[in-house]
């Protein structure tokens, strides 16, 4: 057999071979996933996400005892267009706090003011605890606007407590159920 036939012959059975599954479908099946994926999120309103709470002016005499505090100041932070599976929101404050107590806000390295710091307060002005979600606040779904309202404080730390600027920052999140 010469080359040529040989070569065509090799060609042929190939080809052939190709031409033939190397496996036998049994058959198709379509599986179809849907699901409704719906926003149990709120926005936080534009005047709430970064808002700077005045909690006013005091005599140093007021904190002349140690552990005394300065009146509660109202402050918000405002949700809006809260989705339709929106149930509940924890908030968590974060942010620096003194070596005496973990709960509080020290004052941040511009304040003057020494042996004070900074609380805050929820709603029933109870003492919330920085890095610790607060308890639960229920949300109705689709709300237009929910107001959850804190409060902050002075407290002293320490005595004397001096005279100057006594600023804190704080962050906060919050996470949907």
């Amino acid at each position: 057999m010469t080359w040529t036939v040989r070569f065509c012959l090799v060609f042929s059975i190939a080809t052939v071979c190709a031409l033939i599954p190397a496996r036998a479908d049994l058959g198709l099946t379509n599986v179809r996933l849907t699901a409704t994926l719906l926003a149990n999120s709120c926005s936080v309103s534009a005047g709430t996400q970064e808002q700077t709470v005045d909690l006013g002016t005091w005599p140093s005499k007021q904190f002349a005892v140690g552990s005394q505090n300065s009146n509660p100041t109202r402050f918000e932070i405002v949700l809006e267009n809260c989705g339709v599976a929106a149930s509940g929101v924890e908030v968590t404050f974060y942010g620096s706090a003194p070596a005496v107590d973990n709960t509080l806000l020290a004052l941040n390295a511009g304040s003057s003011a020494t042996n004070i710091a900074v609380a805050i307060l929820d709603s029933e002005r109870r003492r919330l605890a920085l890095g610790q979600p607060m308890p639960l606040y229920a949300l109705s779904a689709n709300a237009a606007r929910v107001a959850l309202v804190f409060y902050g404080q002075y407290v002293a730390i320490g005595t004397p407590v001096t005279v100057g600027s006594a600023n804190a920052d704080a962050t906060f999140t919050l996470t949907y159920l």
